[in-house]
């Protein structure tokens, strides 16, 4: 087995057996950007806005078309289909690639919106299915939610590529991945990695987010106590599990 092959699947094991703390924060994340919403089309704007606002310099000139016709979506007193929120974002943009199911045909939509980009088109459909597979249905906005459970085998969802994650994938010296978020995702996929395995591989933020620093001067491993202790939805009362955890998964990838 070579060695890029062997690394990936040491990490996906850890990450498989550490999920429960990326899905804990991420659940606290969006109760705390949607809980005040009181209807679905502020809880589905407020996600976007949530993910949007993830961006280092959020384009807001270039987005500001994008929430005006956000604005004048048709479902104003009812929650959305799947299909309708995808179709109404694809008539703002028409132009766009092929899709292999739903939740591709989603996140294609978004990508080919000016503000939006891939990274964030990921990382807002990954949102959407988790939030729609959790128990918080009072926070759900879509009308047909079972979409998220049964996401069918032949259908796409993508890694939210950003620094962070490039920043392990080149630690381990995964080159032939690329440094953008197709050639990873087309890579991981090509490895038999699937819809399930990605929601899987996207708590590489967490883990990678709690021991990176930046500067100037570059990206360095390290635990970052700051941004730990900088996140409302942090496990603080676990600070000492998840110091073990982070120096578990940086012994990995300097291996």
């Amino acid at each position: 087995m070579p060695k890029t092959t062997k690394k990936l699947k040491q990490i996906y094991r850890f990450l498989e057996k550490n999920h429960s703390w990326n899905e804990a924060f991420q659940l606290a994340e969006y109760k705390k950007a949607l809980t005040s919403c009181l209807t679905a089309e502020q809880r589905l704007i407020a996600l976007m806005h949530m993910v949007v606002h993830s961006q280092s310099s959020p384009p807001l000139t270039l987005l500001a078309p994008f929430w005006e016709h956000m604005h004048r979506a048709p479902w104003q007193e009812r929650r959305p289909t799947l299909l309708e929120l995808t179709t109404y974002i694809e008539s703002l943009s028409p132009r766009r690639s092929a899709s292999v199911g739903p939740w591709d045909r989603l996140f294609r939509s978004l990508e080919s919106v000016k503000g939006w980009g891939p990274k964030t088109a990921a990382l807002f459909v990954k949102c959407v299915v988790k939030l729609h597979r959790s128990d918080l249905s009072d926070l759900y906005f879509l009308q047909d939610p079972q979409t998220a459970c049964a996401i069918e085998s032949n259908d796409r969802l993508y890694l939210p590529v950003d620094k962070v994650i490039l920043k392990i994938f080149d630690s381990i010296n995964v080159t032939d991945l690329g440094d953008k978020l197709h050639p990873i995702n087309d890579s991981l996929h090509a490895a038999g990695y699937g819809v399930e395995e990605t929601l899987v591989w996207d708590d590489l933020w967490f883990w990678g987010f709690f021991t990176q620093n930046s500067s100037a001067a570059g990206r360095v491993f390290g635990w970052n106590a700051g941004r730990f202790w900088g996140q409302l939805s942090s496990p603080k009362s676990d600070i000492v599990t998840i110091q073990k955890k982070c120096q578990q998964f940086l012994g990995m990838l300097q291996e």
